[in-house]
């Protein structure tokens, strides 16, 4: 998977690209694109949304919580 804090642009190929957690969608060429990240047992953890609107149906809930 592609580096998630780097923009998401034309270059990034379906197969590398991050998924929606609310709807599953592949994530390419979305300017509305939001990633929600945090640390957990010293490492980084990514949450990414292809729009406000699947952000917003977001539990809150981390998975494996």
């Amino acid at each position: 998977m592609i580096d998630p804090t780097s923009d998401i642009g034309e270059d990034v190929d379906e197969s590398d690209a991050p998924t929606c957690h609310t709807c599953g969608k592949k994530i390419v060429m979305e300017p509305e694109h939001r990633v929600v990240s945090w640390i957990e047992d010293d490492a980084v953890e990514h949450l990414h949304f292809c729009d406000d609107e699947c952000h917003e149906g977001w539990s809150g809930r981390r998975p494996g919580r």
